[in-house]
């Protein structure tokens, strides 16, 4: 039985400053180790490309100028490059941020379709990593479920890392298909144009973000062949199949996408990033976070005009859920919607001077208290008569003492006065209690005036 020899590069030293723990993977260019950075001793990845990329003056320039181009990127969905260079053996070699958890590659043939709700989730952040990159000016070019890494952290659900940014042009076994120039990527993941061999821009990788999305709703992408330039020209000349079995504000986003002119796809990672959120929005009101409710419709800002009689409402969206309307309120000046907050809001609401309203249908329930008050408190307030409006923090509490004032007033005092008849007789008993007390003292200093006063 036969085993295989174990890794030379295992327990070595790369570049002075990174120890070789272990192998954890391999592609057609290059092996992936677990391996300590000395200097902070923090566990890391690295890749290591093999001798005939290492070897070739032309590859080692580019490699180096898209791995510069690569250490500027930070969002949060981007895997951390942490450092780059090559050995004195001539190995180039890319140190990047230890993950943990699984590809995407390995989810989807685990779980074959994933539903629309997490679809959705991992192709928005997708597309917020990719903003950021083509705003750098890099085309990823391989976007693929096997560059997309869902990484365990405690809480996120689904956090989501994009992998290989321009390193993939270097790491791609059925690359060359044309020798109009070098292309590189994945045939089941080539835009159209990519097969073609011209220049690139974005539209490019979102199209390989539709062929994802088409692949984790269904459990396959669109196109497959054996011989890898047959899928090529599919990308070129066929259609996917509809997606039926998706909800149709998504099964359109994907569609759009895989577009074969890049100028009916969504034309920046932004775009589909907020239909993929709006989608979110329309499809899973309650599973949407607050942040995309603010993306959709952005706060009014300091200092903006009054809310003129006839506009119409700030955004067509449904109210956030109670637990995030705290957050959104500390944020920004009040918005103020059609429907009422909740009670417990009151105090934030009031806490920051609100517009002036037109008059508009009163909420409904134990919240209309909150909003609006009467039409005379309203009146004196300076407010329309009547009108539903939100008063400034010291009106608000100069009213609602008055009302609490002439509340327990009226609940001090008895339910009914008592009889006329008794109030009369209560009346004589206090004069002749007077009168007699009058008598007996002018009678103690004048002795002897009455005939009974010796008696």
């Amino acid at each position: 039985m036969s085993t295989n020899p174990p890794d030379p590069l295992c327990g070595k030293v790369l570049a002075e400053r990174f120890e070789i723990l272990e192998r954890i993977g391999e592609g057609g260019t290059g092996v992936v180790y677990k391996a300590k950075q000395l200097s902070v001793d923090r566990v890391i990845a690295i890749k290591v490309l093999g001798a005939h990329v290492s070897t070739d003056p032309q590859w080692v320039k580019r490699f180096h100028n898209e791995a510069r181009a690569a250490s500027r990127l930070d969002h949060p969905n981007t895997v951390r490059l942490i450092d780059f260079g090559q050995t004195k053996e001539g190995l180039l070699f890319i140190a990047m941020e230890y993950l943990h958890g699984r590809s995407l590659r390995t989810e989807i043939d685990k779980l074959k379709r994933l539903p629309p709700n997490r679809v959705l989730r991992i192709i928005s952040q997708v597309c917020a990593s990719l903003h950021e990159a083509h705003n750098q000016g890099i085309i990823h070019r391989d976007i693929k479920p096997d560059n997309i890494y869902l990484a365990e952290m405690k809480g996120a659900g689904d956090f989501v890392k994009v992998l290989d940014f321009s390193v993939a042009k270097l790491d791609s076994p059925d690359a060359q298909v044309t020798r109009a120039g070098v292309v590189f990527g994945t045939p089941a993941y080539m835009s159209p144009e990519q097969g073609r061999g011209v220049p690139l821009d974005a539209r490019s990788d979102l199209y390989a973000v539709g062929i994802v999305a088409y692949e984790m709703l269904t459990g396959k992408p669109p196109f497959d062949a054996k011989i890898p330039t047959e899928v090529v020209m599919m990308h070129l000349r066929q259609q996917p199949a509809p997606l039926t079995s998706a909800p149709p504000p998504l099964a359109a986003i994907v569609m759009k996408a895989l577009s074969k002119e890049p100028q009916q796809r969504q034309q920046t990672a932004e775009e589909m990033d907020t239909e993929c959120q709006a989608c979110m929005a329309e499809l899973f009101p309650r599973q949407t976070p607050s942040g995309v409710q603010r993306q959709i419709a952005p706060p009014v800002a300091q200092g903006a005009p009054p809310v003129a009689q006839g506009a119409p409402p700030v955004a067509q969206v449904a109210p956030p859920p109670m637990a995030e309307q705290k957050t959104m309120m500390a944020e920004a000046p009040a918005v103020v919607r059609n429907a009422a907050p909740p009670v417990a809001e009151q105090k934030t609401v009031m806490g920051v001077p609100a517009p002036k309203l037109s008059p508009q249908p009163s909420p409904q329930g134990s919240s209309q208290r909150t909003m609006s008050l009467d039409a005379q408190n309203a009146g004196s307030a300076g407010g329309n008569p009547g009108g539903t409006q939100l008063l400034p923090d010291s009106h608000g509490v100069v009213a609602y003492a008055r009302e609490r004032a002439v509340a327990a007033r009226e609940g001090a005092l008895p339910e009914a006065p008592p009889p006329a008849g008794v109030m009369f007789w209560l009346a004589w008993i206090v004069i002749g209690l007077g009168a007699g007390l009058g008598v007996h003292f002018w009678l103690a200093q004048h002795p002897g005036t009455w005939p009974w006063a010796n008696f």
